[in-house]
């Protein structure tokens, strides 16, 4: 368990002892939360920006569904929504919040899958139970400032694309050469279990995003791992290639340019010529 993790644990049980409501104060609309830094004298996020955080969460005992600092490399970057006051979620406690603060919000477990997230309830998620979700507001970023960088940061043909990616290792001070294909494989953490086999079926966690940091999908974030054929092209290649080198328990950040992605193509609103950053750890080979 992370220092941080524990400080937070100890807190929260000491607020826990202190009223017959776990120390926690509440909204209208029914969200709990309670506040360990406040910082009034900074900004807070308005609808539509985006917000760069540290974000857990996890079930009530304490099982982690998502972690952003599992994302190697990478700020954490979201969009704030609005939030439905009439809805305890987290949207609302995040608008609560100033750069700098951090807090603990606690959310009914439904509500956030099916509402906010718009998907089915995972397995293992009981009715009526909740969420609770520890969050740090690193930033507050200005929203047209966001989309220039974003621009900057997609190319229209494969020499920019290559111009951009040398920046980039360039800043993220990455010295490793790239294979013969074009792919940078970073090994994170080595494996210790069996090795991905063509026509056997792997299962991995993944985050994915562009050079300028902006998650495009997550498996993580989903809280669903990705199981796919290997060697049957359900992947793009330098996402397969990438895995081949690995072994179960193994983390790796693969580096992949779009001739081994999507090329000059759009598609799944990823843009032409985008060189794609995932963060990879093999579960299992079945």
């Amino acid at each position: 368990m992370r220092y941080n993790n524990f400080i937070l644990s100890v807190l929260s049980l000491i607020l826990f002892s202190c009223s017959g409501d776990n120390g926690y104060k509440k909204t209208e609309s029914g969200l709990q939360y309670v506040f360990f830094k406040e910082n009034p004298q900074a900004r807070k996020p308005a609808t539509d920006e985006i917000m760069e955080l540290e974000l857990v969460y996890k079930t009530e005992n304490d099982s982690v569904i998502f972690d952003s600092r599992e994302i190697i490399g990478s700020p954490f970057r979201m969009k704030l929504k609005m939030a439905n006051p009439e809805v305890a979620t987290v949207d609302e406690g995040l608008a609560m919040m100033h750069v700098g603060d951090s807090a603990r919000f606690v959310v009914d477990a439904e509500t956030f899958f099916v509402f906010t997230q718009q998907r089915e309830v995972p397995p293992g998620i009981k009715p009526g139970s909740k969420l609770i979700f520890d969050i740090k507001l690193k930033d507050v970023i200005n929203i047209e400032n966001y989309k220039a960088n974003q621009d900057n940061s997609f190319a229209h043909d494969a020499k920019e694309e290559e111009t951009i990616l040398l920046a980039y290792l360039k800043n993220a001070n990455i010295t490793q050469e790239p294979l013969k294909s074009g792919l940078y494989y970073i090994e994170e953490e080595k494996g210790s279990g069996k090795k991905p086999e063509a026509g056997k079926k792997v299962v991995v966690h993944y985050t994915g995003t562009y050079i300028n940091g902006q998650i495009f999908d997550s498996s993580i974030q989903r809280a669903e791992p990705f199981e796919f054929n290997f060697g049957a092209q359900e992947a793009i290649p330098g996402f397969e290639e990438g895995i081949s080198y690995m072994k179960e328990g193994g983390k790796a950040t693969l580096i992949i340019p779009s001739s081994l992605a999507y090329g000059d193509k759009e598609v799944n609103k990823i843009p032409p010529f985008s060189t794609l950053i995932f963060y990879v750890e093999l579960i299992e080979v079945k």
